[in-house]
């Protein structure tokens, strides 16, 4: 309501259920695609464009028809000197990816253009007529690690992922998941690692990450015990589990659903 009052003109899209980042996002991009458009941005609802930052984003796409997926310097809104994400990698490690310089300082070594394994969902600039034979947000992951399977998607059907650092974005984060470690985040975490795995890893890389996973789901339990917050790496393994015995997203256990008459 908010938002058509302030901007009668904006086309305002409600969905009857909660689909996640990745559905919500994909009922978004469609319409953007039966418009016309063939540039779309996703942006979080917590993150703020600094200026010139969308113009560098279409411009780092304009300079090569291979490039499919655009990604910005996240810089967090709490703490404006401090980088909250550059580009991402996916090192098959207990966590899956890597973010470089992530909590360390910004400067000028994250101001920089080149191509990343993956980028922030945070605030992607999307060629949808690039991607057209690759699909958009996988809606079986929900939330999390869905921009990591589209960029891997992507790079494998020989287009460029690539990482703008001159377009920063300012991003509060955490909003969605709950906050804290103790949330919904590390259930999301196992279930779409394992699913990342196994669509994308090769036998070595399968065997790299389920040796990180299983060796240090103990250290984290122990470490995670003394704050209190054990529960939380409790919630990752059921996640990897739920995914490897094929159960369905477990909805009520996770809130994702409100009632009637609840603010969504």
């Amino acid at each position: 309501a908010e938002v058509r009052a302030r901007f009668p003109t904006a086309l305002v899209i409600e969905n009857t259920t909660n689909l996640g980042y990745a559905g919500g996002n994909n009922v978004g991009l469609a319409a953007a695609r039966a418009a016309g458009c063939s540039r779309a941005l996703v942006l979080n609802n917590d993150a703020t464009l600094e200026p010139g930052a969308l113009d560098a984003m279409l411009g780092v796409a304009a300079a090569d028809p291979r490039v499919a997926i655009v990604g910005a310097r996240i810089l967090d809104a709490r703490a404006p000197a401090t980088l909250d994400m550059a580009w991402g990698e996916v090192n098959w490690r207990q966590s899956l990816v890597g973010l470089p310089g992530r909590g360390g300082p910004d400067g000028p070594r994250w101001a920089v253009e080149r191509d990343a394994d993956w980028v922030s969902g945070c605030a992607l600039l999307l060629c949808l007529d690039r991607l057209e034979g690759v699909g958009l947000f996988d809606e079986a992951f929900f939330a999390y690690h869905e921009e990591v399977d589209l960029c891997a998607r992507a790079r494998h059907a020989g287009l460029r992922v690539v990482y703008a650092g001159a377009a920063c974005v300012r991003h509060r984060g955490e909003g969605s998941s709950g906050g804290g470690y103790v949330s919904r985040k590390q259930y999301f975490a196992g279930r779409n690692m394992v699913r990342f795995v196994r669509r994308h890893a090769d036998l070595w890389q399968t065997m790299q990450f389920w040796i990180f996973f299983l060796g240090t789901i103990p250290l984290q339990w122990l470490r995670r015990l003394a704050s209190g917050e054990s529960r939380g790496v409790a919630l990752k393994v059921r996640g990897a589990w739920d995914t490897l015995a094929g159960r369905p997203l477990p909805r009520r256990m996770l809130e994702l659903d409100h009632s009637q008459g609840e603010s969504s």
